[in-house]
């Protein structure tokens, strides 16, 4: 017998011929001394015989293994897919084959037999029942109780048993999540951890094949528990993390689902992390679609809400770009953070902004998107969605998309739809930026506001406001701009008049009212908060103008002069602390405001950037306007503080009725006087015209006295609440608001009256002024 024949001998059918095609290359090559070889190889093979409990060859099973000696094995095992359980084809009957024994024989030995044992083993791998091995719904498989296991062998069972466990942990965890119908996500999930199993099925193949060999009339020995244990180390390793990930992903979806894979991720151990990679490619591939569709044409293709992003079908287009579009929270990977997920956001948005509010059909649109699909295709895969490398690209991309879409927005809102030119008009009219138009508006509209509040028809005041737009500067901003100015009433209430229910408004639409409408309401506030200050610089002005006219008249009743000197002074202070009021809010506040935001402005790269830098603008104007709620007591106490000049508009407007009426009643007597002295030289004065005239004289005398009264009432009244609105400013967290106390008390009248307003501004100090002086309602 030659040393080849020798060696053949103790190899099983496929090694040895493997080995006679090897040996047959080596006769025909160049390699030297070949028997010596050969003769070491038998040598080895005898030595190893006396140490090792079998001598055959066995390929690697581990699971996803492609060692060539396992890439054969799967070659020559044909496999058999058939109600998730995998059999070699051709075999069948062997790998259902067990020992020709009876159950009753084998719990009637005294020990069961390993090679059954090994049987049973491979058919708890599929989660099937053997002769021995029983399932257990709570514990997986358990040993029959009748069978005779002995101790060694039943520890060994036991263990490898678990393979069996997992394996039914994962099935039935994947017919779950199969029968929910939860979408794409899970759906490949399931195909996902399938295709796993599918590797675990064709591991089980290749044993059964083993043992079918060892069966054979070749001699050969048998698999043992110990072959068994070395052989499934790796599927065992590798089910239980697949059970982990199952259960973890039970009853989630989408994104979800896709996070929860991602966990997995993070583990030091190169073999887990390829599986869960390998999962997560699958999983993330159908939001790889979505995405893509979302940033390339802001469309969702998302029935099963999986996608971080949704739409709401009942929005309508005005408020499209605030309420249709939003971020899904609880579907949004964690491997995507929350900046990433508002630009993928925003690029979709921009897209859908474009098309329907802005109606653009610029090539730019089409050209974003041939070019991205086409970047898509040759660049982006699955994994980068997932890895999230940020120069990689698919990250590359969608900046690219976002930058160019917010740019394409941003050049039509400010080119082809003037957004500087309407926020100037709001500026202008809304927030009384054109002084002369909004005085000339005033004079104008007096008649009509003194009615009362529910008796004022809207109708009739549009001729007015169009008068004071021709008759100013305003007739020379845009037409587009002047047309949307209108008038609008508040819901009127017992004893107001129109002053107390007019409003200016601003109508927007379109792309413009995206950022607009939104603070409609507050710009409104605002404008009514503006227009009483302005109303009560009017009031004063008036009073200031009809004292200095009447003055010349009334030089002639002395009696009135101590009435108008004290109107006079009373009217300076309030004048003061109206102008004061009126710069700080129109330059302090507004113009400073808008300072910064006309450079945010010019800055903004995207909708979202001009939405914040106005929303930014207006909580300031608001803020500082005394509007926010942190300053409801403050603004409050500013309403008292003009109701004393109400009152005095109206105690000046009677005292300039009855003085005037007094004087031409002087003037009449004079008259007759003089017209009947001279003519007929007789006296023009009588006995009765003395009498009511002195009579009148006291009366008036009377009043004026009862005036001077009111009007130290009313003084004292404005004074008290002026030092109390001091306080609260000077007591504020805003140091403007602190100077602006300051500045209202420019001669320290209130200081002298006061010592609290000479203390520091402590924070003990503000608690004793705020207890100390309630806000006036």
């Amino acid at each position: 017998m030659t040393i080849a024949v020798q060696i053949k001998t103790k190899l099983t059918v496929r090694d040895a011929l493997q080995f006679e095609k090897l040996h047959n290359d080596l006769k025909d090559g160049p390699l030297k001394n070949r028997l010596s070889i050969l003769t070491f190889l038998l040598y080895l093979g005898n030595s190893n015989d006396q140490s090792r409990d079998r001598h055959f060859s066995f390929p690697d099973m581990r699971l996803g293994l492609n060692s060539p000696m396992a890439s054969t094995s799967r070659q020559t095992t044909q496999v058999s897919v058939s109600q998730g359980q995998i059999v070699p084809l051709g075999s069948t009957e062997n790998i259902l084959r067990g020992p020709p024994l009876h159950p009753t024989r084998i719990f009637n030995e005294e020990s069961v037999p390993e090679d059954i044992l090994v049987q049973d083993l491979i058919y708890s791998f599929q989660g099937i029942e053997g002769k021995v091995l029983k399932l257990d719904s709570s514990y997986g498989f358990q040993i029959d109780p009748r069978a005779n296991v002995n101790r060694t062998h039943k520890q060994a069972v036991l263990r490898l048993a678990a393979l069996g466990y997992l394996h039914n942990v994962v099935t039935r965890g994947l017919e779950r999540m199969s029968a929910a119908c939860a979408g794409r996500v899970a759906d490949s999930f399931v195909a996902a951890l399938h295709q796993e199993l599918s590797e675990y099925y064709r591991f089980i193949a290749i044993m059964q094949e083993e043992i079918n060999r060892a069966q054979s009339p070749l001699g050969m020995d048998g698999v043992t528990l110990s072959h068994l244990h070395l052989w499934a180390y790796e599927p065992l390793e590798s089910l239980k993390w697949l059970a982990s990930i199952v259960r973890a992903c039970t009853g989630q979806k989408g994104g979800a689902l896709a996070s929860a894979v991602y966990s997995f991720s993070h583990h030091g151990d190169p073999g887990v992390k390829q599986l869960v990679k390998r999962i997560l490619e699958k999983v993330c591939d159908p939001l790889h679609t979505m995405l893509i569709r979302w940033i390339a044409e802001g469309e969702l293709d998302d029935p099963r809400e999986e996608f971080f992003i949704e739409a709401r079908s009942d929005v309508t287009e005005d408020k499209m770009w605030h309420q249709k579009y939003q971020v899904r929270d609880s579907m949004v990977p964690s491997f995507i953070s929350k900046a990433q997920a508002r630009k993928i956001l925003g690029t979709g948005k921009n897209i859908n902004f474009l098309r329907e509010v802005c109606k653009d059909s610029a090539p730019l649109q089409e050209r974003h998107r041939e070019n991205f699909r086409h970047n898509s295709a040759e660049d982006s895969n699955v994994e980068a969605l997932f890895d999230m490398d940020p120069d990689g690209p698919l990250q590359t991309m969608m900046e690219t998309a976002f930058k160019e879409t917010s740019i394409r927005v941003v050049e039509i809102l400010t080119k082809q739809y003037n957004l500087m030119e309407h926020l100037q008009g709001i500026k202008g009219y809304l927030l009384l930026g054109q002084g002369h138009f909004i005085q000339h508006l005033m004079h104008l509209l007096e008649p009509e506001l003194a009615k009362p509040a529910n008796s004022l028809n809207t109708h009739n005041l549009y001729p007015i406001l169009e008068t004071a737009i021709r008759a100013t500067s305003a007739k020379f901003d845009d037409v587009d701009v002047q047309r949307r100015l209108y008038v609008e009433s508040l819901a009127p209430s017992e004893n107001e008049t129109g002053w107390d229910v007019f409003i200016l408004d601003y109508n927007v639409d379109g792309p413009i009212g995206t950022i607009l409408e939104p603070c409609r309401e507050t710009y409104q506030t605002v404008f009514f908060s503006l227009w009483r200050a302005k109303r009560m610089e009017s009031i004063l002005s008036g009073i200031w103008k009809r004292q200095t006219t009447s003055a010349k008249i009334f030089r002639k009743m002395p009696e009135v002069l101590p009435i108008q000197n004290h109107i006079h002074l009373i009217t300076s202070s309030m004048v003061h602390l109206v102008h004061q009021m009126q710069y700080y809010f129109l330059f302090e506040v507004i113009e400073c405001s808008w300072d910064i935001f006309a450079k945010q402005l010019g800055q903004a790269s995207s909708l979202d950037d001009i939405i914040t830098a106005h929303n930014n603008f207006v909580e300031s104007v608001k803020r500082g306007t005394l509007l926010d709620e942190n300053s409801q007591e403050l603004m409050d106490h500013l309403r008292s503080v003009y109701r004393p000049i109400l009152e005095l508009q109206s105690l000046e407007e009677t005292f300039l009725a009855r003085a005037m009426q007094e004087y031409e009643e002087r003037m009449t007597a004079e008259d007759i006087i003089e017209n009947k002295l001279y003519p007929s030289k007789k006296w023009g004065r009588t006995t009765s015209s003395d009498a009511e005239g002195s009579k009148r004289t006291n009366l008036f005398t009377k009043y004026l006295a009862t005036l001077s009264l009111n009007l130290k009432l009313l003084s004292r009244n404005y004074q008290d609440r002026v030092k109390k609105f001091l306080l609260m400013l000077a007591s504020a967290e805003d140091v403007s608001l602190q100077l602006l106390s300051v500045r209202l008390d420019f001669n320290e009248y209130y200081k002298s009256k006061d010592s609290r307003l000479v203390a520091p501004l402590t924070y003990q100090h503000r608690r004793q002024s705020e207890q100390s002086f309630p806000v006036s309602k």
